[in-house]
């Protein structure tokens, strides 16, 4: 493998803006421990980018996180879950049907994910400047934060087009420095801690199956299997290593481990994916750079995990965010007609309501309900199917 560039430099920083507010939450809300969170999405990052050999995106499961958030589940309860969408990834690759379903899931319904998934992050951009959680160190007012997002969003379009991609990590950098200097941040000792065996006990899996493996599992599949290895494809065509099985099996051993390790449900988002490559990352070295930082960072730094997130600029991860977001919605204008008719509908019913899993539904819908009533048609005719 070859020394990273300064776009997988880039690449690595650029999903920063929704890793670090999701993970942050899960710790201080939900009580996820943050040695073996890290040291868990570490491993899997690691793990991808070197087995399918281009960027390969390593992120929490956005929505059963929101909802666990929101809920304030038990650590226990959120381990259930990744578990389980672990089990059922591998046996869905095991079995075969990983392909079979991913057929269900066409362009048109993967857009409109892609499509609702990007604009939500362009709205959670937004949300991030003008209330960034309170762990980020002194950061500038509201309208400040959004004047500098805006400014970076601009930078980080101009660096790309520019394939200036080192710009992107100075504004990083310049950020990270400002915030050393005016929050003096205290990290105290070190201590080396690592992951501890645990089965989430029986008890709270039905609670796991319910509030957050329903609400997730679509999505899961639809936009982080079949819509990245999509993506891939498109973006690196001889990466015949990635298909949906594959990225299936990736998906769900490593939620299998993390969960068994104390670390979070996650996913191989295709919006991670939009975020590290159109800021500049290109191979696997980009995976070698983030994958091993948040290993020496579970490993050793698990109790200054939070304080050195909240030097990162609030502003610069906004920023990232929006571009990350715009470029993943625009992936919809490759459609025309009918399809493209589908994807805004079902995306527009998801952006409205909040909810992905309507995105899902109505996406599906009117992709296979004309299909299925032509080839009843057909048949009623006396012609093949």
């Amino acid at each position: 493998m070859r020394a990273p560039s300064a776009g997988d430099v880039s690449g690595a920083v650029a999903d920063l803006g929704i890793f670090v507010p999701l993970v942050a939450a899960l710790i201080l809300v939900n009580g996820l421990d943050p040695g073996p969170l890290l040291l868990m999405a570490g491993a899997l990052s690691l793990a991808a980018g070197l087995w399918f050999r281009i960027p390969f995106p390593v992120q929490p499961l956005k929505a059963l996180t929101a909802l666990a958030v929101a809920q304030q589940l038990a650590p226990e309860v959120i381990r259930a879950a990744g578990l389980l969408i672990g089990v059922i990834l591998v046996v869905l690759t095991v079995t075969g049907l990983a392909d079979r379903v991913a057929s269900v899931f066409t362009r048109p319904v993967i857009r409109a994910l892609q499509l609702a998934v990007g604009t939500l992050l362009i709205v959670a951009a937004h949300d991030l400047a003008v209330d960034p959680p309170e762990l980020f160190v002194d950061p500038p007012s509201a309208g400040a934060n959004l004047l500098l997002a805006t400014v970076t969003l601009m930078l980080v379009a101009m660096a790309v087009w520019r394939r200036r991609y080192a710009a992107a990590v100075v504004v990083v950098g310049v950020g990270v420095g400002v915030a050393w200097i005016a929050g003096e941040p205290q990290f105290g000792s070190l201590a080396v801690s690592g992951p501890v065996f645990a089965v989430p006990p029986v008890t709270v899996w039905p609670a796991a199956f319910v509030l957050l493996v329903i609400p997730q599992l679509p999505l899961t599949y639809g936009n982080a299997v079949v819509g990245m290895a999509d993506l891939a494809r498109q973006e690196f065509p001889g990466a015949d290593r990635v298909r949906p099985g594959t990225v299936a099996m990736s998906c769900g051993l490593g939620n299998v481990g993390s969960a068994l390790m104390g670390g979070m449900p996650m996913c191989h988002g295709s919006s991670g994916f939009t975020a590290h490559v159109r800021l500049g990352a290109r191979t696997a070295a980009m995976n070698v750079l983030l994958g091993g930082g948040f290993i020496v960072l579970g490993l050793a730094f698990s109790e200054q995990v939070l304080v050195i997130f909240g030097l990162l600029p609030v502003w610069a991860l906004a920023g990232f965010l929006a571009y990350a977001g715009l470029r993943h919605a625009l992936l919809v204008a490759d459609l025309r007609g009918r399809a493209l008719g589908v994807a805004l509908v079902a995306a527009t019913a998801g952006i409205a309501t909040g909810n992905l899993a309507v995105t899902t539904v109505i996406a599906l819908v009117g992709e296979w309900l004309p299909r299925l009533a032509s080839r009843r048609d057909r048949r009623r005719a006396g012609r093949p199917a």
